[in-house]
């Protein structure tokens, strides 16, 4: 049960612990995170007149959907430079719906997979035949048959994927195809095949395919963000850095506002607003109605093996999907193509991806930049990076050492995991207080990964705050299109040199 703040309470409270606490500041629309989920709703709450304040903790927006310059490298803090469903994605459609200038080079294969050794060039689905051998070949298209021709049976929509396949194909005379969904999950959605129900594949299997091929950013994730933080601005909206948000005020049964405070002067000050929109989280932001943070220590010794089951945070019952991704500069190309290489024979990474044939400016001249990404499987970090290097080597053999250079090697996990909650298993946005709304990776709807469906939260956040408003019409959550588009998939990949 939360403890009821009123505004007054909250302001003396504050008063207490800092002598330099400024008067209230009123607006409609707070925003607590300036990530891509956060910038997103900023800009439709501007578009409906709305006035905005963001408060971001950091020093820059843009969360893990932006880049640093590093070595004339742009070094991503999260994504890889690429959006899932490329210029057909929801991601698009709402930029474009925004006016937010931009370009998405979509990949021109439907992916390249390393087994037995080699690179496997596959231009269409149908292209994986080449590598799975007749046996395996005919289990894919059982397997197909039955996730896209026939509806699926009631009592196998919560099965772990890995058990269902196991129903309809002898998993040991199968190892590829088991390691081809094995690594698309691991490198898509940072989940092994047992931690995500058959439903949620197959739901998330026909978006891909029906939206198209995913595209590289042009000028990176950093791009995107500065595009539309500029625009953002623009339009009259605040976004206040290195500024924390320390408790969400609430009265009865609404909220009211937030208090903030400022990382450098330490001056405290009280937000008030009808709308508090939250990119954090529902760990951090149930911490923030009870005047708590969370912090990345805790979170990392909550998820010890050890941990007491009553250190549990309240309604945290799934595991965080947590993940390692590696940035590396090279002298010659690896990857032939715009899209995904899967990585079927190595012990950890999944997938890489070399943004570089998209937008060569994305590293120096002449340089290649590939990122790697795997899902971590134990708590013993070093050893997660060693293994990365191994496969590294084993994928590009002398090569890797003659002509790479790792950039960086970055873990994402505690409080800043590949997602905060694993696919499938994401909350929904509305929250219980009145007012008060999730956007970003945690409440992502069923079917919609990674950035796609950050967005697409965002897309549920405005038809929820239709239904306050009491203004029914068309919904905002975006429809894949007719699965006649995916008919292209089988032969060859629906790319396209790039769409603005």
């Amino acid at each position: 049960m939360y403890k009821q703040v009123s505004l007054s309470e909250a302001s003396s409270s504050s008063t207490e612990a800092s002598s330099t606490t400024h008067d209230s500041q009123s607006t409609d629309a707070i925003i607590i995170g300036a990530g891509l989920g956060g910038l997103l709703s900023a800009a439709q709450l501007l578009q409906r007149g709305k006035r905005v304040i963001i408060v971001e903790r950091l020093n820059h927006s843009g969360g893990r959907f932006t880049a640093k310059t590093f070595q004339g490298v742009q070094v991503s803090t999260g994504a890889v430079h690429m959006v899932p469903f490329g210029s057909s994605g929801v991601l698009a459609t709402m930029l474009r719906g925004l006016g937010i200038p931009h370009r998405l080079y979509d990949a021109d294969v439907f992916g390249s997979f390393h087994v037995h050794g080699k690179q496997y060039r596959s231009r269409g689905l149908l292209g994986v035949l080449t590598f799975l051998g007749p046996v395996q070949s005919l289990g894919l298209l059982r397997l197909g048959r039955l996730m896209f021709l026939t509806a699926l049976p009631e009592d196998e929509r919560n099965l772990p994927f890995d058990q269902w396949m196991a129903r309809y194909i002898k998993v040991e005379k199968n190892p590829q195809l088991v390691a081809f969904f094995t690594s698309i999950a691991r490198f898509a959605l940072s989940v092994e095949l047992d931690q995500i129900s058959t439903a949620e594949v197959v739901h998330i299997t026909k978006n891909m395919f029906r939206f198209g091929a995913p595209g590289i950013v042009q000028g990176g994730c950093g791009a995107l963000t500065r595009q539309l933080e500029q625009q953002i601005l623009a339009q009259g909206a605040q976004i206040m850095h290195s500024c924390e948000v320390l408790q969400i005020l609430h009265e009865e049964d609404r909220v009211v506002g937030v208090r903030i405070r400022q990382k450098q002067s330490q001056e405290e000050q009280i937000l008030t607003a009808g709308i508090v929109v939250s990119d954090i989280g529902p760990r951090a932001t149930d911490a923030l109605l009870e005047s708590r943070r969370v912090t990345q220590a805790e979170v990392l010794k909550q998820q010890q093996p050890e941990a007491e089951d009553e250190s549990n945070w309240p309604g945290e019952s799934v595991p965080e999907a947590v993940g390692l991704k590696v940035h590396i500069l090279s002298d010659i190309s690896l990857i032939p193509h715009k899209g995904i290489m899967y990585c079927l024979d190595t012990r950890r990474i999944a997938g890489m991806v070399q943004p570089t044939n998209s937008d060569p400016t994305l590293a120096p001249a002449g340089k290649h930049l590939l990122i790697s990404h795997q899902v971590i499987q134990s708590n013993n970090v070093e050893e997660e990076r060693a293994l990365a290097i191994a496969d590294l080597r084993q994928l590009f053999g002398p090569a890797f050492d003659q002509h790479c250079k790792v950039l960086t090697m970055g873990t994402y996990r505690g409080e800043w995991p590949v997602n905060r909650m694993a696919q499938g298993t994401d909350r929904g946005g509305r929250s219980a207080w009145q007012g008060l709304y999730l956007v970003g990776d945690a409440v992502k709807p069923s079917g919609y990964l990674m950035v796609e469906g950050v967005a697409q939260s965002v897309n549920r956040f405005l038809d929820l705050l239709a239904e306050l408003d009491e203004r029914p019409g068309r919904s905002h959550m975006l429809a894949p299109p007719s699965r006649l588009n995916a008919l292209r998939w089988l032969w060859k990949a629906p790319g396209n040199s790039g769409q603005r």
